[in-house]
């Protein structure tokens, strides 16, 4: 395991992603009676049969998949058990925009690192761990702009800074955290999501933090005329098919609708 984190390390992956890899693999290792080298495939399905979420599984599938394609070429293992555990098909998600009027309530009520926080997340973006991770250093109203460092998958991403958000963001410093806890110390990802929730709760809307991301990526794709792979670079994601899970917003079927009310 430790040939394996060095391996992951190599990659430049975030310390964050090496962990959820090395821990995936440590915890099957920890349902085997005769180890990880030589694991069955039926093994590795009465694992992932133990979650019930289709994304969870999809993605300990692909850990172990990972670790069991390095293990072979470098570690001498004889097999690849996934080669025979059928992927886990993960259902199409609808995205989960908040509704307009609570757009306008949650970012004009609340203490101002509570605004910051949605404002990050609805405005620009960014996941709790980007937020807790942001450095003023890293803000440059000057130039509408903000550099996420180290996002998911260790990589950074410049993201524009829309005007309201830039409001928000007037007098962070030259350094240090954006988001500050009560002492004026760094906040964890937790602590973003609590904060966020907490402000829901308070204006009574129903929702859960990462809708502030969906929120995003649908105005984003609106604003965009339709043109996912500039919000899929905006949002930090790899893959366009992810960006269409965010983007509450089809721009090919507006005319087709309009069409429909033509007398």
């Amino acid at each position: 395991m430790n040939r394996y984190r060095r391996y992951l390390d190599g990659r430049g992956l975030s310390a964050k992603t090496v962990e959820r890899y090395v821990g995936t693999v440590r915890t099957f290792k920890g349902t085997l009676s005769d180890g990880l080298a030589v694991a069955t495939a039926l093994e590795v399905e009465e694992w992932l049969g133990r979650f019930r979420n289709p994304k969870t599984r999809h993605a300990y599938r692909s850990d172990l998949d990972m670790f069991y394609r390095w293990a072979r070429r470098r570690a001498g293992y004889p097999t690849n058990p996934l080669d025979d555990v059928d992927p886990v098909r993960v259902p199409a998600t609808v995205p989960r925009p908040l509704p307009d009027d609570a757009i306008a309530v949650v970012l004009a009520c609340g203490e101002l690192r509570t605004r910051r926080a949605v404002g990050l997340g609805m405005l620009a973006g960014l996941r709790n761990a980007e937020t807790a991770a942001l450095d003023a250093a890293d803000v440059s109203l000057a130039h509408r702009e903000l550099v996420v460092r180290h996002g998911k998958g260790g990589k950074d991403r410049v993201v524009p800074i829309h005007p309201r958000l830039a409001w928000l963001l007037d007098g962070v410093g030259v350094r240090g955290p954006v988001i500050v806890g009560r002492h004026g110390g760094p906040v964890t990802p937790d602590t973003v999501g609590d904060i966020v929730r907490r402000h829901f709760r308070a204006l009574g809307i129903v929702a859960t933090p990462h809708q502030l991301r969906h929120s995003f990526g649908t105005e984003m794709t609106r604003a965009a005329g339709g043109n996912l792979l500039v919000v899929a670079k905006t949002m930090g994601h790899a893959n366009i098919s992810t960006t269409m899970g965010y983007a509450g917003w089809n721009p090919e079927a507006r005319p087709i609708i309009d069409a429909m009310y033509v007398a």
